[in-house]
This record gives C-alpha cells, structure tokens and sequence, in this order.
C-alpha cells in the first residue's frame, strides 16, 4: 500500500503508516460504466477477461489514451501509403528505374555529347582551314 499523506510504500496488512502514523483507509475499487470511464480524467485499470489468469490486467490514463490513438492514427497513415505503392508497384518500379538512368546516366550522355560536338567543331575548323589548299 502507499501512504496518501507520505507516500511511503508498505504491505497492506499494517493498520496505519510507518512513517507518518497516518490510518490505513481501505479504499476499494470502485467500477465504473463505460461512459463514466470514458469521461474520467484519473488513472483506470481495465481488467482482461474473466476467465483469463488474474493478474491480467492494464492501467492507463488519458495520455496512455491519446498517445495510442496517434499512433494508431500514425499506423493508418502508413498503411495508406503502403497500400497505394502495392498498388501501383510496377509503375512506381518503373519510375525508380527511369529516375535512377537520369541520375546516373546523365552525366555520361552529357559528357558523349560534349565530346561529340567537341570532335563536330574541330573536324569543321580543319575542313575550313584545309579547303583553300
């Protein structure tokens, strides 16, 4: 048990608290409906199912709530995208390709076409200096 006053931690079977001599108040659980959980702004305890072992249980709060319903909203996300590129996945291969011959291949084509216009110019200077001979 933990003392409300103090907040030292003991075993339940003590009458009151070592450190600060408060009274030990059982305080029992109280069960709420589903509406009344829904709305409860402190710390819940959601138990499994009845005929699972005991100790089968989850608590949580209002941040526990909202941050798995971000990341839930956060799976869905993904999911959605995921689904459009199995969708499409020959077309977007496709694209991947194309984009990477662009990238690696441009530079190259560049360079063949500087060159060929390169040896272009140097073949018309020499037909041109070469001609009135």
């Amino acid at each position: 048990m933990i003392c409300k006053h103090c907040g030292l931690e003991y075993p339940d079977d003590l009458d009151a608290c070592p450190g600060c001599g408060a009274p030990n108040d059982d305080v029992e659980a109280q069960v709420l409906t589903e509406e009344e959980r829904d709305s409860f702004e402190g710390t819940t305890i959601e138990t499994g199912p009845e005929t699972g072992p005991a100790d089968d249980y989850k608590v949580y709060d209002r941040e526990d709530l909202r941050r798995e319903e971000e990341r839930q909203a956060r799976k869905a996300k993904w999911s959605r995208i995921w689904d459009l590129v199995k969708m499409n996945g020959r077309a977007v291969l496709v694209l991947v390709l194309i984009l990477a011959c662009v990238i690696f291949l441009l530079p190259t084509l560049l360079g063949f076409a500087l060159i060929g216009i390169g040896v272009f110019l140097v073949l018309t200077i020499f037909r041109n200096f070469f001609a009135g001979w």
